[in-house]
C-alpha cells in the first residue's frame, strides 16, 4: 500500500535526522526490532491505540520503555509521533523509513544457495543481515542445490560466505588427513584409524558455529599461464589466489579494474567466469631434511616417483636477505674439486659466483663436479634446473645418483615443458630450501641453471600481462628480480649459528656477448664470474675457463694457506703465457727465457685440464701445482704430463704419506713439506722416464 503524505512526512523527517547524524543503519536496526515487537505483541499494539485515555501517564510509561531500546534520534521522533496521536501509523512509518534507506543505497544482488527452498521469513532475515553488512540494498537470488546437504552459501559482490553442511564436513575431513604440500596439493595421507575417534571427540568438544567468509573474484580471461580477474579489491601483491580444480596462482598486476595473475598449474582447466578466491598468504614451499635426496617441482611436489614427502615446515619463497650486521666476511673455502677454479678463482661459503659462457661450453659440468666434490663435507646442495630439457635434467640426476651425491642433494625441476610461471618460481623455491639449512646452522650450496632462461620466462609472463617492455623487451624490474634472489646468499654470524648459503648462478651468453642486458645485470650483482670460452673448449682445454676474464672478488680469503702459497703466481704466469703464444704466432725467433716461459705455460695448462666427474681433493691440487710451477715438469714431453700426474698422486701416498696428510689436516705448506714434495717429484720422474 502506498504511504499517505502523513506517513511519508514523518518517515522523511526521521530519515534526514538519522542521516545527518550518520546513524541510518543504527536507526534502521532499532526500527526493525521495534516492528518485530509490535507485530508479535498484540497487547502493546492495543495499549498504543488507547493512549488517549489518561494520555500523560500512559505516554510517560511508553517513553520509559522505548528509552532503554533506542537512540536519542529515534526516541525524539517516537515522542513526536505519539504527541501528535499518530501511533496507529507507526508500522507504516517504519516501512516507509526502510524504503527511503534502501533507495539511498546502491543495489546489489546476492546469490543464495540452500539445500531446500528458502522461506520468506528466512529470506527477509538474511536480506537484512546482508544489507547491514554491505550497506547496500540487497536483492536475493535464491537457488536450490541439494549437494550442499544443509546450511547456506551466499555470494554477494566479491565475497562468498560458506556455512553449508558440506563445507563443515570437509573441514572435519581435513582434520583427519595430513596435508603434505603447501600449495596445489592433490595427495593426502590418511591418519591411523585409532586417531580418528580422538579427533572426532575433539571436534565435537570444540564445535562452534563458524561461518567462513572469503573474497572471490571472477576470471575475465585465461591462457598461456596467466589470468585476468575482476573483483578482489583487497588483493595484495604476490598473494596466492585459489582457482577451481585445486589450481593456485599468484597476483602480479594490481590494476584499477582487474588483477593480472600467473597460474601455477594447468591453465587449460581454467575458464572465463570461474570463481577465484583469496588465500591471504604468499606462496610457500616445504622445506627441511625430508627434501634431501629428492627431485621436486617448483612448488615442492615430488616428481621422482619415490612417493610423497611428509614435511612439517613451510617457508615463503620470497625471503628477506640478511643485513650487514647479520653477516660475517666470506673466509671459509667451498672447494669445487677443479684445479683451475680452486687455485685462481676461489669460491667461499656465502659467496655468489657467476658461471657464464655460451651453450655447450661446460657450465653445468662445473656445477655437477662441485656437487660431487661435497661428498665428504658438511655442505648440502640444491640444484635448480630452469627451462632445461627433461632429458638433460634426468642425465644430471642419474649422474648424481651414480656417484652417491643425491644423498645430500635436492633437485628443483622446472623444465622447458613446464609453464613459464613455474620456471619463474623455481629459483625462489630452491633458495628457500637452502635458507632453511643455512638458518639451522648448516651450510648449503644452491645452483641456478640458468638465470637467462629464468629472465626469459619472466619476460613472457610480463608481456602477457601487458607490462611495458624495456631494453631487449625485458621489463624494467628484471634487475630487481635477480638481485633479490642472489642477495639472500650469505655467511651468517656466529650468533645466528654461522650457517652459509652459497649461490652459483649460471647465465648463458649468445655468441660470447657477455655485455648483453642479463649477463651485465648478474655480473653486477655477484661477487665474481667464471667465464667459459668456446675456443678453449673446442681446443681441448676443459674446464674452458678464461683466466683473464674470470675473477673472484673474495680472492685468497676463500683459500687455505697451502693453496694460496702455491697459486699466488699461477694466474700471472698463465696470462703471460697467453700473450707469448700470440706473439710466437708471428714466427720470429725466441730467446731461451721466452722459450722456457712457453714450455712452463704449456705444462701448467696441461695440468689444469681435468676430466668431467673427477673432482680432486685439495691436497692433490696443491701437490701438482707446486710441481708444475717449480719446473719439475719442464723436461717432460707435453703428451706425458697427464700420465705423470696420474701416477704421482699414488706414488706420494705410498712413499711420502705425510705430505697429503699434513696438507689435508694442517692446511699449510711448510718448508719441510716443500722439500719432501721436491724429492718425491725428482724420484718419481726418474722412475717415470725410465
Amino acid at each position: 500500500m502506498r504511504a499517505d503524505s502523513i506517513v511519508k512526512g514523518y518517515a522523511e523527517a526521521l530519515f534526514h535526522a538519522a542521516k545527518s547524524e550518520d546513524l541510518v543503519e543504527v536507526v534502521e536496526d532499532e526500527l526493525y526490532r521495534l516492528k518485530e515487537v509490535l507485530q508479535k505483541n498484540s497487547e502493546l499494539r492495543e495499549f498504543l491505540s488507547n493512549l488517549r485515555i489518561a494520555p500523560k501517564g500512559n505516554k510517560k510509561a511508553v517513553m520509559e520503555i522505548f528509552r532503554k531500546e533506542v537512540s536519542p534520534v529515534t526516541l525524539n521522533h517516537l515522542n513526536l509521533i505519539i504527541d501528535q496521536g499518530r501511533q496507529r501509523k507507526l508500522v507504516p512509518i517504519i516501512e516507509e523509513f526502510f524504503a527511503l534507506a534502501a533507495a539511498a543505497r546502491e543495489k546489489v544482488t546476492a546469490e543464495v544457495i540452500t539445500s531446500i527452498p528458502l522461506s520468506e521469513k528466512m529470506a527477509e532475515k538474511l536480506r537484512r543481515a546482508l544489507t547491514k553488512a554491505t550497506k547496500k540494498q540487497v536483492f536475493l537470488k535464491p537457488r536450490v542445490d541439494p549437494s550442499i546437504l544443509g546450511g547456506v552459501i551466499v555470494r554477494v559482490e566479491n565475497k562468498i560466505i560458506d556455512d553449508s553442511l558440506r563445507h563443515r564436513l570437509e573441514r572435519m575431513r581435513r582434520a583427519m588427513v595430513k596435508t603434505i604440500y603447501s600449495r596445489g596439493n592433490k595427495v593426502e595421507i590418511k591418519i591411523e584409524p585409532e586417531e580418528i575417534s580422538s579427533i572426532l571427540k575433539k571436534q565435537i568438544e570444540t564445535y562452534q558455529i563458524a561461518v567462513d567468509m572469503e573474497e572471490v573474484g571472477e576470471v575475465i580471461e585465461a591462457g598461456d599461464g596467466i589470468a585476468r580477474i575482476k573483483g578482489l579489491p583487497n588483493c595484495m601483491s604476490a598473494e596466492m589466489l585459489e582457482f577451481p580444480h585445486n589450481i593456485f596462482g599468484m597476483a602480479l598486476n594490481l590494476e584499477e579494474d582487474n588483477i593480472g595473475a600467473m597460474i601455477l598449474g594447468d591453465f587449460t582447466e581454467i575458464e572465463q567466469g570461474d570463481a577465484v578466491k583469496r588465500t591471504g598468504g604468499v606462496l610457500s614451499v616445504p622445506v627441511g631434511d625430508p627434501l634431501i635426496g629428492r627431485v621436486v617441482n617448483a612448488v615442492g611436489q615430488p616428481v621422482d616417483g619415490k612417493g610423497p614427502i611428509s614435511v612439517e615446515k613451510y617457508r615463503l619463497i620470497e625471503g628477506r636477505a640478511p643485513n650487514v650486521i647479520q653477516r660475517q666476511p666470506v673466509k671459509e673455502p667451498l672447494q669445487t674439486g677443479l684445479k683451475c677454479i680452486d687455485s685462481m678463482i676461489p669460491i667461499g661459503r656465502g659467496q655468489r659466483e657467476l658461471i657464464i659462457g655460451d651453450r655447450q661450453t661446460g657450465k653445468t659440468a662445473i656445477v655437477v663436479d662441485t656437487i660431487l666434490n661435497q661428498r665428504d663435507t658438511d655442505v648440502f646442495c640444491i640444484y635448480v634446473a630452469i627451462g632445461q630439457k627433461q632429458s638433460t635434467v634426468a642425465a644430471v640426476v642419474d649422474t648424481l645418483e651414480k656417484y652417491g651425491a643425491m644423498e645430500y642433494t635436492t633437485v628443483v625441476d622446472a623444465t622447458a615443458s613446464d609453464p613459464a610461471p613455474m620456471q619463474y618460481v623455481a629459483p625462489y623455491a630452491g633458495c628457500a630450501i637452502g635458507e632453511e639449512l643455512r638458518d639451522s646452522g648448516r651450510h648449503a650450496l644452491v645452483i641456478y641453471d640458468d638465470l637467462w632462461k629464468h629472465a626469459v620466462a619472466y619476460r613472457q609472463v610480463s608481456l602477457l600481462l601487458r607490462r611495458p617492455p624495456g631494453r631487449e623487451a625485458f621489463p624494467g624490474d628484471i634487475f630487481n628480480l635477480h638481485s633479490r634472489l642472489l642477495e639472500r646468499a650469505a655467511k651468517l654470524n656466529d650468533e645466528l649459528g654461522g650457517g652459509s648459503l652459497t649461490a652459483l648462478p649460471i647465465v648463458e651468453t649468445q655468441a660470447g656477448d657477455y655485455s648483453a642486458y642479463i649477463p651485465t645485470n648478474v655480473i653486477s650483482i655477484t661477487d665474481g664470474q667464471i667465464y667459459l670460452e668456446s675456443d678453449l673448449f673446442y681446443s681441448g682445454v676443459r674446464p674452458a675457463v678464461h683466466v683473464g676474464l674470470s675473477v673472484s672478488r673474495v680472492g685468497g680469503n676463500a683459500q687455505i694457506k697451502a693453496m694460496k702459497s702455491v697459486a699466488g703466481m699461477l694466474r700471472l704466469e698463465l696470462a703471460q703465457y697467453r700473450e707469448l703464444v700470440a706473439f710466437a704466432k708471428f714466427g720470429s725467433e725466441l730467446d731461451k727465457a721466452t722459450q722456457a716461459q712457453l714450455t712452463r705455460g704449456e705444462r701448467l695448462v696441461e695440468i689444469l685440464k681435468q676430466p668431467q666427474y673427477e673432482p680432486m681433493p685439495v691436497e692433490n691440487q696443491i701437490m701438482i701445482i707446486y710441481v708444475g710451477e717449480n719446473g719439475y715438469l719442464d723436461d717432460l714431453p707435453i703428451h706425458r704430463v697427464k700420465d705423470f700426474e696420474a701416477g704421482f698422486y699414488q706414488f706420494v701416498r705410498e712413499k711420502y704419506p705425510q705430505v697429503p696428510r699434513d696438507l689435508r689436516e694442517k692446511k699449510e705448506l711448510t718448508e719441510e713439506l716443500k722439500k719432501m714434495l721436491g724429492q718425491a717429484a725428482e724420484e718419481f720422474k726418474r722412475n717415470f722416464l725410465t
